[in-house]
C-alpha cells in the first residue's frame, strides 16, 4: 500500500492526494513523537503568517511504502524543517525524506532549518547511541549501502545551524521559527524591475556602509534629487540584505501615505511586517512610538523608509536607537537631507549616501532597454540615441520615459522633434516628479531656483548673492535649503551648478507665466530678451 499524503486544505492538497499548489515549507517528524505537541503548534504558528505548509496528518502504517508525493512535495518546497526526536532515526521514511532533503538542497538550493526537539546535534551527527542503534538495526533490513546516504545526510544536515528546543516553551520557539521564515519567505516582497542598470557600484558601496556584521546600530540615508532612482537602490540593497536580520520591512511613498491622518496607518504597517501581527490597533502616533520602541527593540531589523519629506516621519517612526535591537538598520531615501540632521546625535552611525547620474555608457545602455529592447542601439539611431541621453543628463526616470516614448518609432524625423522639443519642454512624468520638490520651497527659495535655472547655472555665487540679498530673497538660507533638497551644487571656484532636467524645470515654469504675451514674463533668457526689456519700460 502506497502513502497517500495528506495535507489541510489551506495548503493546496485535492482529495485524491495529488499536489495542488507549491509549498513554502515541509515539515519532516515522526508522528509518535512530536505530533500533537511541538510539530502541531509550529505548524498553526507558520499558518497563522500565511505560510503554506506541508504537513502529513495520517502517518505512515506498518509495512506501508513512501509514495513518490512525499518527494514531490519537497522538491516544490521552499523551506525544509527536520524536526529531530529521539524516534526520528528509527522511521526509514524520515530518513528517506532527509536523504532527499540533503540531495535538493545541493541541487536546488533548498533551504533546511533543523530542529534538535530532544537530542543533541551530537546525536543526530551518530557520536552517540541515540540514533546509531536504530541505523545498526536498518542495515540488517535495508543493507549496508542504502543506510551509508542516511547516515551521510544526517552527519551533513548537522553542518547547518539550527534550533535547541530544550528550555524553550513550545509556543515560544514556535513563534520564533515562523518569524524566521517569515523573514527568508519575503526577500521578493518589493519589485524590481528586469532593466536596472549600472546600479552595482551604488549598491556596493551602500551595502558596505550598513556593514551588517557590525552590532551597531546605523541609519543610512540614499538622498538626490527626484527621479535619480533612490527607490530602486533601496530596492536593490533590501532584496540583497533582507535574510541577514531577524525580521525587515520596506515601506514605499511615505511622503504620499504620511497626508492627513496617514501616518498612523505607516506606523501599523511597520509594526505589522515587523513583529507579524496583521491585527495592529493604534489610538494615536505616540501610541505607535511607543509599541515600535516597546516591541523592536529586542529584534535585529531591516527598516527601510522610502520618500521621507518630513523630519516628523522619521521621528514617528525611528525616533532613537534605543527603539531597536543590536546590529539593526534604518534606511532613509529623501530628497531632503536635513530630515536626518535630527538624527545624527541619535545613532551610533547616520551616514548619507548621495545618488549619481548614470554615466554616458550607462545612460545609453538604460536607454535602448527601453527604446529598443537591447542593450545598445541599432546604428541607424546610435547618433540620435546619444544625442536623447546627453540632453537627459544621466537622470534615470527621464532617460526611461523618453525612451518608452520612442519605442517602435522609426522615423528620423519623430526622433528630431523629439529632441527639438526637449529643448524647450520638460515631459510631463518627469515634470511631475521634479515639481514635488520645487513646491516644497517657499516664494523667495523659488526665485532663487528660477534665477539659477534660467540665467545662473555655471555663473560665480557671490555676485548672485548680492543681487539676492538687495532683492530681500534671503540668499545664504535659500542657497543651503536648495543644497539640502539636491536642487543645486556648489563648483569649483564657488559656480553654481544645476541639473539639465531641473534647468528645464525652471524655465518651463517661468514658460508657463508668458505662454500667450512673453512680454509679460518675469524672466527672459532667448534672443529678443532686450527688446521686450525694452518694450516693458514704463509698463
Amino acid at each position: 500500500m502506497k502513502r497517500k499524503m495528506s495535507s489541510s486544505p489551506e495548503i493546496g492538497s485535492t482529495s485524491d492526494g495529488t499536489l495542488g499548489a507549491l509549498f513554502d515549507v515541509f515539515l519532516s517528524f515522526r508522528g509518535p513523537d512530536t505530533r500533537t505537541n511541538f510539530t502541531y503548534t509550529l505548524y498553526y504558528a507558520l499558518l497563522d503568517k500565511g505560510i503554506r505548509v506541508f504537513i502529513d496528518k495520517k502517518g505512515i502504517g506498518v509495512g506501508e511504502e513512501i509514495g513518490p508525493e512525499i518527494f514531490h512535495a519537497i522538491d516544490d518546497s521552499k523551506i525544509c524543517i527536520p524536526i529531530f526526536s529521539k524516534g526520528y532515526a528509527s522511521s526509514r521514511w524520515c530518513l528517506r525524506e532527509l536523504e532527499h532533503m540533503m540531495q535538493c538542497r545541493k541541487t536546488n538550493e533548498l533551504e533546511i532549518l533543523p530542529v534538535f526537539y530532544d537530542v543533541e546535534p551530537s546525536d543526530v551527527k551518530l557520536e552517540t547511541r541515540v540514533y546509531r542503534d536504530a541505523l545498526t538495526q536498518h542495515k540488517k533490513e535495508c543493507g549496508v549501502e542504502t543506510v551509508q546516504g542516511w547516515e551521510d545526510a544526517l552527519k551533513e544536515v548537522t553542518k547547518i545551524k539550527g534550533w535547541d528546543a530544550k528550555n524553550k516553551g513550545y509556543g515560544e520557539l514556535a513563534h520564533l521559527i515562523a518569524r524566521k521564515v517569515s523573514v527568508k519567505l519575503k526577500v521578493s516582497s518589493v519589485y524590481i524591475s528586469d532593466e536596472l542598470v549600472g546600479m552595482d557600484e551604488s549598491v556596493n558601496e551602500i551595502v558596505d556602509m550598513l556593514n551588517v556584521e557590525s552590532k551597531d546600530i546605523r541609519i543610512i540615508g540614499i538622498w538626490g534629487m527626484g527621479g535619480i532612482g533612490k527607490t530602486t537602490l533601496a530596492k536593490v540593497v533590501y532584496s540583497k540584505l533582507s535574510t541577514n536580520f531577524e525580521s525587515h520591512s520596506f515601506i514605499s511613498d511615505i511622503r504620499e501615505a504620511s497626508k492627513g491622518f496617514g501616518l498612523l496607518n505607516v506606523q501599523r504597517q511597520l509594526i505589522s511586517n515587523i513583529i507579524g501581527d496583521v491585527g495592529v490597533e493604534l489610538s494615536s502616533i505616540d501610541h505607535g512610538m511607543n509599541m515600535i520602541k516597546d516591541q523592536f527593540c529586542r529584534m535585529k531589523v531591516l527598516i527601510f523608509l522610502d520618500d521621507v519629506d518630513h523630519a516628523s516621519q522619521l521621528m514617528a517612526l525611528a525616533a532613537k536607537k534605543e527603539w531597536f535591537g543590536m546590529g539593526s538598520r534604518i534606511v532613509v531615501t529623501t530628497r531632503n537631507k536635513s530630515v536626518l540632521c535630527k538624527f545624527q546625535s541619535q545613532f551610533e552611525h547616520c551616514l548619507i549616501y548621495e545618488a549619481k547620474e548614470l554615466n554616458n555608457l550607462a545612460a545609453l545602455r538604460l536607454f535602448s532597454k527601453h527604446a529598443f529592447r537591447s542593450d545598445s542601439p541599432p546604428n541607424a539611431f546610435l547618433s540620435l540615441s546619444t544625442e536623447v541621453i546627453t540632453k537627459t543628463g544621466g537622470l534615470p526616470l527621464a532617460i526611461e520615459v523618453i525612451g518608452s516614448f520612442l519605442c517602435g518609432k522609426t522615423k528620423e524625423v519623430v526622433w528630431q522633434d523629439t529632441l527639438e522639443k526637449m529643448d524647450h519642454l520638460l515631459h510631463e512624468d518627469v515634470k511631475e516628479k521634479l515639481m514635488l520638490s520645487y513646491e516644497k520651497l517657499d516664494h523667495p527659495q523659488k526665485q532663487i531656483f528660477l534665477d539659477i535655472a534660467c540665467f545662473l547655472s555655471g555663473k560665480n555665487k557671490s555676485y548672485a548673492t548680492y543681487m539676492w540679498d538687495d532683492c530681500g530673497f534671503f540668499p545664504e538660507e535659500g542657497i543651503d535649503v536648495l543644497l539640502l533638497m539636491s536642487l543645486v551644487k556648489i563648483g569649483e571656484e564657488n559656480t553654481l551648478w544645476m541639473h539639465d532636467q531641473l534647468k528645464d524645470l525652471g524655465k518651463s515654469i517661468v514658460h508657463q507665466e508668458y505662454y500667450k504675451d512673453p512680454r509679460k514674463g518675469s524672466r527672459v533668457w532667448e534672443l529678443g530678451g532686450p527688446d521686450i526689456v525694452q518694450n516693458r519700460k514704463g509698463i
